[in-house]
């Protein structure tokens, strides 16, 4: 019995009898060599199969209902014998010889432009051993041959051991930082008034808050001002502007059903001028040298005016969508993005450019976790980092130059319910902020993390920091519900040296 004939009457007899009589397999029933001995009529089965319009019969073995928490898939039920034979290999490797289920499917599109699955990613749970590593879940990485093409496996929601390909052996262990030092620094109060958007240029620094904005200019503070459309609705204001020419400024003004107007000053906020694309959705604006980008209605555009949108992409909106984009703060031609599926759930691509858009390639080998990347930074030195939002958080981080992923499991899982927040500073180290409303910092140098505590007296929610950025390579400005703060590292103790013995 091949695996072909495994996946094919597997696939066609579970759609027929779970769809015209709601009935699964018994996952306990191994058809073996009953199986075999129909081979001859295999050509009859499936020609009964693409005919059964409303009752299907063939002899079979006794079917039961599947119990619902047994092996679900999504809104389809997988049965244990549509299960191929490179999974079930897989498993094995892993220890898993009884108990394990399968929790839901999702398909994987890593072939852009096409946006037809090129596999699945398979979630289960059970009992896994590999190299002496435990975990409770498994995310396995599938072709559309069903076979393994790699993995991660999970224990209490927290990744332990990765590997591609399909001989887990070959994989890698994931060292999770058994302790988080605090870092020194002091919290500088910026102003009490919770904001939504923050922009520097210059000595100008432009801030939003609800459906209003306002500028400062070293310690002078603008009044807050309404959002220059003049709406009466309420509406939630998104602020950029251009460290090239500070006085010039981007702010988006989005309404309650998600579509943004977009207004352009060039005299610190005195004039605005609506664009002329009229409303759109808008997303993730950022405003670096002399030019913005944005995501317009799914598609990674950029502007030099703030009037003028070209796209940095040929995308078909009607199939993907841009989920994230980073920029290489040392060469903004440079940029990642990732892709997601507009109709249905998935994974999409990776993409990496190096010529403004021009051609893009992707970036190979991402991890079996699962899900998406949704919050994305870029580093100098090429190096793209992404936040991961499963159960538990978890940081991905891709080497340009050992081209490779490395998986980083973040601190603070256990309090942490929500979104967080991803920023980066220019030597690569990353900044990501816990739903919980603390600060951890991975410093690159050293692979180790450590935490910032909220400003004092700060009323801590299950929100993250929000806005979330990094000013230089020493201060990082945080929002929470009771105004805006920057927390200012304190230089690291240096070590007195010893003198040295001659002898």
């Amino acid at each position: 019995m091949t695996e072909e004939f495994d996946r094919r009457i597997g696939k066609a007899l579970d759609r027929a009898l779970e769809q015209n009589l709601g009935l699964k397999f018994d996952t306990n029933f191994r058809p073996g060599a009953m199986v075999a001995r129909r081979k001859r009529r295999w050509q009859w089965g499936m020609g009964s199969v693409a005919a059964a319009a409303g009752i299907f019969v063939v002899a079979l073995p006794v079917l039961n209902s599947i119990h619902p928490g047994d092996v679900s898939s999504g809104n389809k039920t997988l049965a244990a014998y549509s299960v191929s034979r490179s999974v079930k290999t897989t498993l094995r490797k892993l220890g898993a010889i009884k108990g394990w289920s399968v929790n839901g499917m999702s398909p994987i599109y890593a072939t852009y432009p096409m946006a037809v699955p090129t596999g699945r990613s398979m979630a289960l749970s059970g009992h896994f051993k590999i190299r002496h590593v435990v975990g409770s879940s498994l995310a396995l990485q599938l072709n559309n041959q069903q076979h393994v093409v790699g993995g991660t496996l999970f224990n209490a929601g927290i990744p332990v051991y990765t590997f591609t390909g399909a001989v887990p052996a070959l994989g890698q262990p994931i060292h999770s930082q058994a302790q988080v030092k605090a870092l020194g620094g002091t919290w500088i109060n910026g102003t009490p008034t919770p904001i939504d958007s923050f922009a520097a240029a210059g000595s100008n620094i432009y801030l939003t808050h609800g459906n209003t904005w306002t500028v400062m200019s070293g310690q002078s503070t603008s009044y807050w001002a309404k959002a220059p459309g003049g709406s009466t609705v309420a509406t939630t204001d998104t602020i950029s502007a251009l460290p090239s020419n500070p006085n010039q400024a981007l702010l988006f003004e989005e309404n309650p059903s998600g579509q943004s107007m977009g207004y352009v000053t060039t005299d610190k906020g005195r004039h605005w001028t609506p664009w002329p694309l009229g409303y759109k959705t808008v997303s993730n604006v950022v405003g670096m040298n002399h030019e913005y980008w944005a995501i317009i209605n799914g598609s990674l555009m950029t502007s030099q005016s703030g009037t003028q949108w070209t796209s940095l992409m040929a995308l078909n909106t009607n199939r993907w969508q841009v989920e994230d984009y980073a920029i290489d703060p040392a060469n903004p031609h440079t940029m990642a993005a990732a892709l997601v599926p507009v109709s249905g759930n998935g994974i999409g691509p990776v993409l990496e450019t190096t010529n403004n858009g021009v051609t893009w390639s992707q970036v190979p080998n991402f991890p079996a976790l699962g899900a998406a990347p949704a919050s994305m930074v870029m580093s100098p030195t090429g190096a793209i980092s992404a936040l991961v939002n499963l159960t538990d958080p978890v940081l991905v981080r891709y080497s340009d130059t050992q081209q490779k992923w490395m998986i980083l499991p973040v601190p603070g899982q256990n309090n942490s319910i929500g979104i967080g927040q991803l920023a980066a500073t220019l030597k690569g180290d990353l900044i990501y902020g816990a739903p919980g409303g603390y600060l951890y910092q991975w410093t690159k140098a050293t692979k180790t993390w450590g935490v910032i505590a909220p400003p004092p007296g700060t009323n801590i929610n299950t929100a993250p920091a929000t806005p979330l950025e990094t000013i230089g390579e020493s201060q990082v400005l945080a929002g929470y519900n009771t105004g805006w703060y920057i927390f200012v590292k304190s230089a690291p103790k240096s070590t007195p040296s010893q003198p040295s013995s001659k002898g």
